[in-house]
């Protein structure tokens, strides 16, 4: 896996458990294996998909469709908050510091060490229904902003979770560009 995927500063959920290295296939397995949401409508790849010559109609079309997005992914979250529990059982909860396609650093609660290998799920804040499952190896574990943190190296990641990160680091750059425009 590249190394050379930039690093994203943001704040979401995530889950992650200690895993022994015979448990790593079995992971891996479960990784690829990941449900599809073909099913839902997803704006992101809607963008994408869009015929030119209504322009403005169609830009009107994936506004509107963002905005539906956005308040069914509020949604499955609430539906889903109580089954989290259950899911999660035996995950620690914490917050991501920063993610990349090839990586992710959480704020860690000093029980991890160089070398542990985890089991990871999260979701990003764009898409919700969309479960990112991985296996990680911690590499490093280091001090930012008060904060005990961990640097995991994702060892297994499906590619369209790896593309819908990717995506999503677009996505904040883009809201970043459009409000420094709005303060000049």
């Amino acid at each position: 896996m590249s190394d050379d995927y930039r690093l994203i500063e943001s704040k979401f959920v995530i889950y992650y458990t200690k895993i022994t290295q015979e448990q790593l296939q079995k992971e891996k397995e479960e990784i690829y294996r990941v449900e599809s949401h073909d099913d839902s409508f997803n704006f992101l790849m809607a963008q994408n998909n869009i015929d030119s010559s209504f322009d403005s109609l169609n830009k009107a079309f994936v506004v509107m469709m963002k905005e539906i997005d956005a308040k069914l992914n509020y949604l499955i979250t609430l539906l889903r908050d109580g089954k989290e529990k259950e899911k999660f059982l035996n995950y620690n909860k914490t917050y991501t510091c920063s993610v990349s396609a090839s990586e992710i650093n959480f704020i860690n609660n000093n029980s991890l060490q160089v070398g542990d290998f985890l089991s990871i799920s999260f979701f990003l804040p764009i898409s919700s229904h969309n479960e990112i499952k991985a296996t990680a190896k911690i590499t490093d574990v280091f001090q930012k902003d008060g904060n005990s943190c961990a640097k995991a190296k994702f060892l297994d990641i499906n590619k369209n979770n790896q593309e819908l990160i990717i995506y999503y680091g677009l996505l904040l750059d883009r809201e970043r560009l459009k409000s420094k425009q709005l303060e000049l």
